[in-house]
């Protein structure tokens, strides 16, 4: 909008805005729900669905290093038969030890060149990103460990991502200024896929566990949360959504479905319900 308003475009008809292709946790947990491993759906994204495009895929829905080290070796053909390059985000972890040791053990398996600066720079069908929470700092810290090890800065794509939200200015007991982000991973504000169900109305349990940061790990299914006499909240998952939306005492309400407005909220009655009697 606000390059509508100082530069004259129409986003209805021109392409003003671009985006990278990358896949989300719930498109790649929901095929390992249906196929049991990831391998499947790591070949048909390089065959069937990108097979002429570049894009990312995130890949700690469950052992981000297992993926990298025994299973990217299993779908090397359709790697370096692939017309473009696929990204591997680590989205979990430390990001600078990610991100360099991913560029390390890329050039083990699909190696590359020396630049004209005589850096490597991997094979151009793989590349590391890291797509969120690199600040200044970490960014710095990355490149550094690269150079140290003889790589160019371009075999890494690095994204800012929730990082990108307002920080907290804080001071610490010398006086000096530091910037906290805020994150949604904060307050554990996130909105994952947890179900889905096939053609026939099979259900589908979803979930994401990442080994490392198990304080990411997702519901499984749905979910019932309810409330006893004493007023004790509890919660509990994989169930279907027939058993969810059957269930009288689930304190849980849809308020979308299959894009249509079910139940619309003032922002009072949103604070009511956050604060009760309070507010």
């Amino acid at each position: 909008m606000w390059l509508e308003d100082y530069y004259n475009c129409d986003c209805a008809k021109e392409e003003v805005a671009y985006g990278a292709i990358s896949t989300e946790h719930s498109v790649m947990c929901s095929n390992a729900a249906v196929d049991g491993d990831e391998i499947t759906q790591i070949k048909r994204l390089l065959t069937d669905i990108y097979p002429n495009h570049s894009f990312s895929m995130v890949s700690d829905s469950y052992d981000y290093w297992n993926l990298v080290n025994e299973i990217l070796p299993q779908c090397r053909t359709e790697i370096e038969a692939h017309n473009g390059t696929i990204s591997i985000r680590g989205d979990s972890g430390d990001p600078v030890q990610v991100v360099t040791e991913t560029v390390f053990r890329l050039w083990d398996m699909f190696g590359g060149k020396i630049n004209s600066q005589g850096y490597k720079v991997l094979n151009s069908k793989v590349k590391a990103i890291y797509g969120d929470s690199i600040t200044p700092q970490r960014c710095e810290a990355i490149y550094k460990i690269l150079e140290e090890n003889g790589f160019a800065i371009n075999c890494v794509t690095l994204g800012v991502g929730s990082f990108s939200m307002m920080c907290l200015e804080t001071f610490d007991d010398n006086g000096n200024i530091h910037y906290n982000p805020y994150t949604r991973d904060t307050f554990g504000i996130a909105v994952k896929a947890t179900y889905a169900e096939d053609a026939n109305g099979n259900p589908i349990m979803i979930f994401k566990n990442p080994k490392e940061s198990s304080f990411k790990k997702s519901q499984k299914g749905c979910c019932v949360v309810t409330v006893d006499e004493e007023g004790e909240w509890s919660y509990k998952d994989e169930l279907t959504w027939n058993e969810v939306k059957t269930d009288s005492n689930n304190e849980l309400k849809s308020v979308f479905c299959n894009g249509n407005m079910i139940k619309e909220f003032s922002l009072i009655d949103i604070r009511k319900n956050l604060y009760g009697e309070k507010f």
